[in-house]
């Protein structure tokens, strides 16, 4: 599908719910031909408060509820799911996939995830809470318990009747068959296309492939994921430690998980927490990254006091007194190194938000905006830890230490602020902001950052 197209089905999207905003709560939304349930999802994220969103899924169906569940991010169908009822999200829960479901519940309240388990048939929440036993990052944690298994002596006729009649129950998908033992030990594969090749009365078994790439149920799901599009596979089998076959994890499920972790990767690289994400709260944007700052304040409050062990005692610079000249170039790095961090933290993450399409033309100045807000934040907070520190190695000189503080916050400020526009300004021209943003950040960071921090100082120093 073109760029052209994904948009002009997004914009239909977001105006039919803007419509259906207008109306009264008990009016049910209806999902015209073309709205997908993952653009459904998308733009209730991305385009309208948390509010407006959970009312707009209320008003929804249940089946396309359940849909919608099923593509939205979990913590974020968490949100849309906080005024329900224990009997109408056991409903929806009911309605989902056994993994999307279980996956949904990893952010829902223990107690009131118990409570709407109660609420789904006895056998899905067995699923259910055989899932949630698993370790998130496990495949485990990651697989469907949707699959079709059968016995090595069926034949194939009648098990093409069981699926034609919809008797194997919901699987996720068909393209591959296991063979079990009777106590469910995984013997063997067989494909939907070897079935439709094979005579209708020979057994199932005869046609089933002994050596079946698997994974087990404890396994980290990097792992298992790079395992099955190592192999090429739509799917790959999850066993327990006896060898019993306990669910399957889906190339979809496997892409997703590569991306999380791709994602993940590269802001940790740049400094930033791996859940963030592109448009959150002010509050949780600075919770991710400030941590990662915190190190490099410590790191360059350090490295200052190395340097002075190094610089002369006394000799000055036009309009500095004594040795501050000195005081004042020690902390270049650590000016350099936090709006170089900051300024990496913001490039990844809108990176990110473009190659996942987190960061849509209408939303680019809600995210400049919101950048910039982050920048100062960072920045103050920065500041007021370095403010009392720079002063007290200054010998009690508040003119130093307030010097490093506002260019701290200058600095940092200005590299988000650039950072954003560079990284906003390449994608709206055509360019790969991966390839623009990182290395013209870096250089307008760190020039900057050296003449604000030099500026600053040279403004305040007269008063001393």
């Amino acid at each position: 599908m073109s760029d052209d197209r994904r948009r002009a089905q997004r914009q239909q999207v977001l105006e039919a719910l803007r419509s259906h905003l207008q109306q009264p709560v008990e009016v049910q939304f209806s999902s015209e031909e073309g709205l997908h349930e993952a653009d459904l999802a998308d733009v209730l994220h991305m385009d309208f408060s948390v509010e407006e969103a959970a009312k707009l899924f209320s008003s929804f169906a249940p089946n396309l509820a359940a849909e919608v569940l099923a593509e939205a991010e979990k913590e974020f169908a968490s949100r849309l799911t906080e005024g329900l009822s224990p009997s109408a999200l056991g409903d929806l829960l009911g309605r989902m996939s056994a993994d999307d479901g279980a996956d949904l519940l990893e952010f829902v309240d223990e107690v009131r995830g118990q409570e709407a388990l109660a609420h789904v048939q006895p056998e899905e929440a067995s699923d259910l809470r055989h899932l949630g036993e698993y370790g998130p990052e496990t495949a485990g944690g990651m697989m469907t318990t949707e699959f079709i298994a059968v016995a090595r002596e069926d034949h194939v006729g009648d098990l093409l009747k069981r699926i034609r009649r919809g008797e194997e129950g919901e699987a996720e998908t068909i393209h591959a068959l296991y063979i079990t033992d009777p106590s469910g030990r995984l013997l063997g594969v067989v494909s939907a296309r070897e079935l439709l090749a094979s005579p209708i009365h020979d057994p199932v078994g005869d046609h089933a492939s002994p050596d079946v790439i698997q994974a087990r149920a404890d396994e980290d799901q990097e792992e298992v994921a790079r395992r099955l599009l190592h192999y090429n596979l739509h799917t790959i089998p999850v066993v327990d430690p006896r060898g019993v076959l306990v669910g399957i994890i889906t190339s979809d499920d496997a892409l997703e998980v590569l991306e999380e972790e791709g994602s993940e990767d590269a802001l940790l690289l740049a400094g930033a927490s791996g859940d963030t994400e592109a448009g959150e709260s002010l509050f949780r944007q600075v919770a991710h990254r400030a941590p990662m700052l915190a190190i490099t304040v410590a790191a360059g409050l350090l490295m200052s006091r190395v340097m002075n062990l190094y610089a002369p005692e006394s000799a000055g610079a036009e309009g500095f007194p004594g040795n501050s000249w000195f005081l004042i170039l020690s902390y270049i790095p650590m000016v350099l190194a936090l709006s170089g961090t900051i300024g990496s933290q913001t490039s990844a993450l809108l990176v990110r938000g473009f190659a996942v399409g987190r960061i849509r033309p209408g939303r680019r100045r809600r995210v400049f905006v919101g950048e910039v807000k982050i920048g100062l934040t960072l920045g103050a907070l920065t500041g007021l830890i370095a403010i009392p520190a720079a002063a007290f190695f200054a010998g009690g000189d508040w003119t130093i230490g307030f010097s490093l503080g506002l260019a701290l916050l200058l600095a940092m400020a200005w590299a988000a602020t650039a950072s954003t526009l560079i990284a906003l300004g390449s994608e709206a021209a055509g360019l790969d902001p991966a390839l623009v943003a990182g290395p013209v950040m870096l250089a307008v960071s760190d020039l900057s950052a050296v003449l604000l921090f030099f500026g600053v100082a040279r403004a305040l120093f007269p008063a001393v």
